[in-house]
């Protein structure tokens, strides 16, 4: 999140219309700035006094932004608006523009006067910054003279159009991750598959040189276990392809759903099948479990849940050793659709709290320094997220109460009797 600035996730243009309108409104001063106090946009309604006097000469500008940070930085720490005194004896308020609990901006309205005006305390502000004390004053008569009730309003309106803009950086800043990580993902392809071409050209010839000397020595039990190792090492290529090929599928065609009816105890089985090997080189089991009130037959894209269920397959499997891999399956029925609800237990050992919390806020920020896993994990992860997104799903992880981790997913289908009415 560090790094990222205000500018990167809302077009100035944006921020500009929406502080121009709000100066409007209210007929105040309006401004915002990034982190540090520093203007990203051109002020709105500002007075004769900040925008010609006190903000052309370096004291006073450099005051005017700590004072718009430190109010920013007020409202979110008491989660209320802050209406303050600037160092000019002016009333401003802020509000802060947030993105993940960082705050990466502040909306500042203001510039109005709620006490009477002390013209030798102006000439004294006048002096300090080197600015003509007729000129100051002059300027300092101008400010419109404001209500606490009206200020208390407007500070409250920021705050809502701070909040506004909050979520839209937020859902940029999502897409953005996604992009980056997608970028990063794509150009690993090619040295992963140069690596995965090597691994196999090089298993495949010791197998043949071991097959040779087998046959020139007629040796059965030596043909029998380089046949072994071919099998084995095979099997661990095939892996290797798997998440790459996930990838290849989900990116090759766009984000586009391919609908169609399906049996979901088919899909169940099918990614059993596709993670068999795993499965019994780990000496695991699988057990499974449907509702009897569930329907069997749905219409949605079976592609995409055949590879999100496979992965949550793989899931189980990783955490499991001499064990059982439960799957339980159920529908949930809302307004527009059934919500098919998927579960795997793994039979391992109980994650940590704090690990189960990691998981679940890396699926709601994709931010992978919340989580201490490998580059193959990682893209694991990646594209279940991906998967369940894609199928307007949601997905957390937690603890079982007899020990393991249970993954539940939820996603909507149609049932097939709901197409046929």
């Amino acid at each position: 999140m560090r790094g990222i600035k205000l500018t990167e996730l809302i077009d100035v243009k944006i921020l500009q219309r929406m502080q121009d309108a709000f100066s409007e409104f209210t007929g105040m001063a309006s401004l915002t700035t990034d982190e540090k106090g520093i203007p990203v946009t051109k002020s709105s309604g500002f007075t004769h006094l900040c925008m010609d006097l006190v903000r052309k000469c370096e004291k006073g500008r450099c005051r005017c932004e700590e004072c718009d940070r430190m109010g920013a930085i007020h409202t979110y720490e008491n989660g209320t608006p802050t209406v303050y005194t600037c160092h000019a004896g002016l009333t401003d308020y802020a509000a802060p523009i947030m993105v993940d609990e960082y705050m990466i901006g502040s909306v500042i309205g203001g510039q109005v006067r709620k006490e009477p005006l002390d013209e030798a305390q102006e000439r004294a502000m006048a002096r300090e910054f080197g600015i003509d004390e007729d000129a100051y004053l002059e300027a300092s008569r101008k400010i419109h003279f404001v209500d606490e009730v009206q200020i208390k309003r407007a500070a409250k309106f920021l705050t809502e159009l701070a909040a506004v803009l909050s979520d839209m950086a937020y859902q940029n800043y999502i897409a953005l991750q996604n992009s980056t990580k997608l970028e990063q993902i794509s150009r690993s392809q090619t040295k992963r598959m140069v690596d995965i071409y090597s691994n196999m050209e090089k298993t495949f010839s010791l197998w043949i040189e071991s097959a040779k000397l087998s046959l020139a020595n007629h040796d059965p039990e030596a043909m029998a276990a380089s046949m072994e190792v071919l099998v084995k090492n095979g099997n661990e290529i095939l892996a290797a392809f798997g998440n790459t090929v996930e990838y290849a599928k989900m990116t090759d065609s766009g984000l586009s759903l391919k609908e169609t009816a399906y049996n979901l105890q088919h899909i169940i089985n099918d990614a059993i099948k596709i993670q068999r090997k795993v499965i019994r080189d780990k000496r695991n089991r699988v057990k499974i479990n449907t509702s009897d009130e569930m329907s069997v037959c749905f219409f949605g894209d079976m592609g995409r849940l055949k590879q999100l269920m496979s992965m949550l397959v793989k899931i189980g499997n990783t955490f499991t050793q001499d064990g059982i891999i439960e799957i339980n399956a159920c529908t949930e029925k809302v307004d527009y659709a059934d919500m098919i609800v998927m579960e795997v237990k793994d039979d391992g050992n109980k994650l940590q709290e704090s690990d189960i919390a990691a998981l679940n806020k890396y699926m709601q920020h994709v931010n992978m320094n919340l989580l201490n896993c490998t580059e193959e994990e990682e893209k694991s992860l990646f594209i279940l997220r991906m998967l369940v997104e894609q199928l307007s799903g949601r997905i957390l992880f937690e603890s079982a109460a007899d020990g393991g981790t249970v993954t539940r997913v939820i996603v909507p289908q149609l049932e097939m009797k709901q197409m046929r009415d």
